[in-house]
């Protein structure tokens, strides 16, 4: 398993196709090389900044204060240096304490941290699926570009022979112009097919910020649309979007608490030492002062903050409750069209692409022999050619579909602080 400081050192490294293996390795490589995740990682930092501060006490206040500062005629008449023997000195520490406000506080930032980290979860879930897919292209290309090769090669093959055919005599200058345009033909689509292959590695570097190798070998890219074959996986209220709209609703009921708390008056306590030095009018020299504060919640009482809170609780229950139902509903719909996919898959695997090759595979005999006419050749051979295309497109459906299907379904471990300690 690649490890987060791995990942860093492949920044400017091709990622090989043919390397990957482990979910958390491409969760890690994502994570940190992903453009669309970062502004998500910032987002989970804020919020867990913000759960840490709700969690200390509110900073205490240093008062300071020189009073009795003499104004107008002294008393008693005669006293010298005024400034010096009448004012007093007071230092203290006043400190606000909350009353119905630090645990709501507290239960709000706490949820809307879970909710930033679950969202994140969900982009970088989102991502990784993403990828898949974009891989699936490229291994569906590849096997498109291999089908293609083949077909090629023996189409040369062909034409050849139909050229020293025509040299002796044996056939016509016809045969060998349809060997060749048929020849001409599958290069044309094989040069598509490669151009596609080449589009489908940009967009894997578009996604993971490095390029992206093809499978080196065919049998790779193989497993690779093989690898979604098991079953749905259980749980899907476990979807982490889901979890996130959950947390958002216990974050906004947590802050209707708070607000409603408002009417609640937080009294301010001071304490202090006082120095004075008007000792001559009878005054004591040193002395303590406690004294305390309320706000008055006249005008304002946190009304609008707690009807905005349960509006913001009661969207996200909602919004939860159809993203699960159309979840529901698009599940079966992906796995009806599995079900017709892999019916077509079999049919075309166990009888269609085995008569096809044993047909083109007798006529290539029979036509070398000259027992058998060219254009009936020729016109297996496009079965033959449609029929390994079309199953490199199924391969290639049946694979997004599965991804589609781990779309509405899968969960992700989260390797990755902070979100690993996600419950």
């Amino acid at each position: 398993m690649w490890s987060v400081l791995m990942v860093s050192s492949l920044l400017a490294a091709p990622l090989e196709l043919s390397s990957l293996g482990e979910d958390a390795a491409l969760q890690a490589l994502l994570w940190q090389q992903s453009a669309a995740l970062q502004p998500a990682r910032a987002r989970v930092a804020q919020a867990e900044a913000e759960r840490r501060k709700a969690l200390r006490l509110p900073n205490p206040g240093l008062d300071l204060s020189v009073n009795t500062l003499p104004v107008g005629p002294l008393n008693p008449p005669e006293l010298k240096d005024p400034f010096l023997n009448v004012p007093n000195v007071a230092v203290g520490l006043s400190v606000l304490l909350e009353l119905g406000k630090r645990e709501p506080r507290q239960d709000a930032t706490s949820h809307a941290a879970r909710a930033a980290a679950l969202e994140a979860l969900e982009q970088l879930r989102q991502k990784q699926l993403e990828l898949e897919d974009v891989v699936g292209d490229v291994a569906a290309e590849q096997l498109r570009v291999d089908a293609l090769e083949g077909l090629a090669l023996t189409g040369a093959r062909l034409t050849e022979l139909q050229q020293a055919r025509v040299e002796k005599g044996d056939t016509s200058e016809l045969d060998a112009d349809r060997a060749r345009l048929e020849y001409e033909s599958t290069s044309t689509a094989l040069g598509e097919a490669r151009a596609q292959l080449a589009d489908r590695l940009r967009q894997c570097a578009e996604l993971v910020a490095t390029p992206c190798i093809a499978f080196s070998k065919v049998e790779q890219a193989t497993r690779w649309l093989d690898r979604h074959g098991g079953p749905v996986a259980a749980g899907l209220e476990r979807r982490p979007d889901l979890r996130a709209l959950e947390a958002t609703a216990a974050a906004a009921r947590a802050s209707q608490r708070l607000a409603q708390n408002g009417w609640i008056p937080d009294p301010t306590v001071r304490v202090g030492y006082v120095r004075d030095q008007f000792v001559a009018s009878g005054n004591q020299q040193n002395s303590l002062y406690l004294g305390v504060t309320f706000p008055l919640p006249l005008f304002e009482r946190g009304a609008d903050d707690a009807a905005a809170a349960a509006l913001a609780a009661a969207a996200a229950d909602r919004q939860r409750e159809q993203l699960l139902s159309t979840a529901r509903a698009q599940l079966e719909q992906v796995g009806a069209q599995l079900v017709a996919v892999e019916t077509r898959q079999r049919r075309l695997r166990e009888h269609s692409l085995p008569l096809a090759q044993s047909v083109v595979e007798r006529l290539n005999t029979a036509v070398n022999r000259g027992a058998a006419p060219l254009q009936e050749l020729l016109l297996a051979r496009r079965s033959l050619a449609e029929l390994l295309l079309t199953a490199t497109e199924l391969d290639r459906t049946d694979f997004h579909l599965h991804v589609a299907r781990a779309r509405l379904t899968s969960t992700l471990d989260a390797p990755l602080a902070p979100l690993k300690d996600l419950p």
